[in-house]
């Protein structure tokens, strides 16, 4: 019977993924984009009273606003693509080694019954 350690041995780790890293920031940044948009269209809907004036975040949503928030899907789109593309190379690289592995398993069996 094989021990767990020879097991985790024999199974290769995954690569780290750049994209995850990529998509979490853009993620928060969408996150918090989307939000002010948001805030930025209530504000609209809802008039300023006659003590407070406009807002700093109203214009820059009215300005940037749409543009950032499709610059933002637009890498989050990219980085999903290629954090996909990564982890199906790699995987298809582990089953390949891990098959290899096994192929080679049962010849090294065999090769140590023979031996006394």
């Amino acid at each position: 019977m094989r021990r767990l350690t020879d097991l985790a041995a024999a199974m290769p780790r995954p690569p780290r993924n750049p994209f995850y890293a990529v998509l979490g920031i853009v993620g928060f940044a969408f996150t918090v984009t989307a939000a002010a948009s948001c805030v930025a269209v209530l504000r609209g809907v809802r008039p300023v009273t006659a003590t407070g004036g406009s807002h700093l975040l109203d214009a820059l949503m009215a300005r940037y606003g749409t543009s950032l928030l499709v610059g933002e899907i637009a890498v989050l789109a990219v980085a999903t693509v290629g954090a996909i593309w990564i982890d199906h190379v790699a995987g298809e690289k582990i089953r390949r080694e891990r098959a290899a592995h096994q192929a080679a398993a049962p010849t090294e069996a065999a090769a140590g019954a023979d031996e006394p």
